[in-house]
């Protein structure tokens, strides 16, 4: 799998994962970066990581639904999310 079609990939399963918690904004912006990887690689790769920094980033998402933690759900997010860091470094 090349590197742009498993960013692909991983947002794709993250913003899965995402609409399974009603997170639908991080969902949304998610998706807009997984449309635009493959036209904008560079750009779109520096835009994922700026969404990396900072209070209310996206490091700081925590999956819930009807008021409670989703654990398996949000191991597997807390994986993807650092696979996509580091694909979005990767030059």
């Amino acid at each position: 799998m090349t590197e742009l079609r498993e960013i692909q990939a991983l947002l794709d399963r993250m913003v899965d994962l995402l609409n399974l918690a009603a997170q639908p904004d991080w969902a949304g912006a998610l998706e807009r970066h997984r449309e635009a990887i493959g036209t904008a690689p560079d750009i779109t790769k520096a835009r994922i990581l700026a969404m990396y920094g900072g209070m209310g980033s996206l490091n700081d998402v925590v999956l819930y639904k009807n008021g409670q933690p989703l654990s398996r759900e949000n191991n597997e997010f807390d994986e993807l999310r650092i696979r996509l860091h580091e694909l979005s470094r990767a030059t």
